[in-house]
């Protein structure tokens, strides 16, 4: 089974996604063969020849001759895995862990996965169920599309509507309130 494992232009690592796709494909009992662009991340999955970048044309050849793609949510990859008939197992950047400012990739995420364009690693175990499904040849990759903008509206519909912001705790804007009212009006402020 030939594998492609991307994780994008960014500049932080993605160390939790590699740390997957080592484990998992280091005791699949398939023949693994493939490539892993890795960016500056510190994991190198062993079964997978390791590059740090890849030129366009590289990038394109991998997406062409992998049988199953592994990647980040960004919206270059997906598109161009959609695009090649690939459905791609995703995991989505975290805000949380730092390897992203927001959580949009989570919200690309989740759009795709609930129209079935796309497998989600949550974590290494439902990264092996998907590798093993492919393994089996209970999931395989589709015929090439033609470009179609439509296909990517989901996706188009999560950028537009931006991260999911959290409304400020209700105490915290009370308190924000009575200071405002309390204390001197902007107005009369002087920087000395």
């Amino acid at each position: 089974m030939r594998i492609f494992v991307t994780v994008g232009n960014a500049l932080v690592p993605f160390d939790r996604l590699l740390g997957w796709v080592d484990e998992v494909t280091s005791a699949l009992a398939v023949p693994v063969e493939g490539l892993c662009q890795h960016g500056p991340s510190r994991v190198r999955p062993r079964a997978l020849t390791p590059r740090e970048h890849l030129s366009r044309a590289e990038f394109e050849h991998e997406m062409n001759h992998a049988d199953v793609v592994v990647c980040h949510a960004g919206v270059g990859t997906l598109s161009d895995a959609l695009r090649r008939g690939h459905r791609p197992i995703v995991a989505p950047r975290r805000a949380a862990f730092g390897e992203i400012v927001n959580d949009h990739q989570l919200e690309i995420v989740v759009a795709l996965g609930q129209e079935g364009r796309i497998e989600v690693a949550e974590d290494g175990e439902s990264l092996r169920a998907a590798l093993l499904r492919y393994a089996r040849g209970e999931a395989r990759r589709g015929s090439p599309r033609d470009e179609d903008p439509a296909r990517l509206l989901p996706v188009a519909r999560a950028i537009a509507e931006g991260p999911a912001r959290a409304r400020p705790p209700l105490l915290g804007t009370l308190a924000l309130g009575a200071l405002a009212a309390l204390g001197p009006r902007l107005d009369r402020l002087r920087v000395r």
